[in-house]
């Protein structure tokens, strides 16, 4: 990446829509002005601009401000724009209709799992993996699915910026040693359990993604609640799992 200049009103301008998330849906000018430190006119000038642009809407009712409309267009210009997603989405509601489950087609991004995909199941249960969430590759399927195909040396980069491994469910691997012998196992069978390891109650199944030329480049996965995934269903998921991201592979 360039190590040029940054230019500070757009970096201020990017922050200020970074505010938004999770359970933050409005703020005021205020409010905005005193999480970024900024005096409160030069937070108006910006948040004013990032209005007259759409990226930003104002309410009638209490004039306090949430994202605008054209962030989504633009999200879904990404989606749309995205080869991956558009040659995998057929296959991956195919997993829907099949098992009435929420699959995902998830890429590593400084060393943590984007989703870029999600079809929610009939079953659906809640799951933090919206497109664009990003979530920690240890305790997940699809992470653990991305890390076990790395190249050894982004392998070793990856797993030294980890540090702690905090445990999130009952079966949460903690220990690096344990991790290595996971992604081990996950490497001679080809495919990724998250058994109660990123959430109590929840299982995925992954498999990986390939290129043209082999290297992994993705891992989709089918969640759901362990309570309603018998024990004898898992060998045919894992198999149609693997048929689909050799499918997903072929048509990269």
């Amino acid at each position: 990446m360039s190590e040029g200049r940054v230019i500070q009103s757009v970096a201020r301008a990017l922050s200020i829509l970074e505010l938004f998330g999770g359970t933050t849906t409005e703020l005021s000018v205020t409010e905005i002005a005193n999480m970024l430190d900024l005096s409160k006119s030069t937070a108006f000038g910006l948040i004013n601009t990032l209005a007259r642009k759409g990226y930003l809407e104002q309410s009638q009712r209490d004039a306090r401000y949430s994202l605008g409309l054209k962030l989504l267009r633009l999200g879904g210009l990404v989606r749309k724009n995205s080869i991956l997603c558009q040659r995998a989405r057929p296959f991956l509601e195919q997993l829907v209709t099949e098992f009435s489950e929420t699959v995902h087609l998830a890429i590593e991004k400084n060393g943590l799992v984007v989703y870029i995909e999600k079809i929610r199941g009939e079953k659906a249960i809640f799951v933090q993996s919206d497109v664009g969430a990003q979530n920690p590759m240890y305790c997940t399927g699809v992470g653990k699915c991305l890390l076990a195909f790395m190249p050894e040396s982004r392998l070793e980069r990856v797993l030294n910026q980890m540090g702690t491994l905090e445990r999130r469910g009952p079966n949460t691997i903690t220990d690096m040693q344990d991790l290595r012998r996971e992604l081990e196992t996950i490497r001679q069978r080809g495919i990724s359990f998250d058994d109660e390891e990123y959430a109590p109650g929840l299982i995925c199944i992954a498999a990986p993604v390939r290129s043209e030329g082999g290297g992994v480049v993705a891992a989709i996965s089918l969640s759901g609640a362990k309570a309603g995934i018998p024990p004898k269903r898992i060998a045919e998921i894992s198999e149609r799992i693997t048929q689909v991201a050799a499918q997903i592979s072929a048509q990269l």
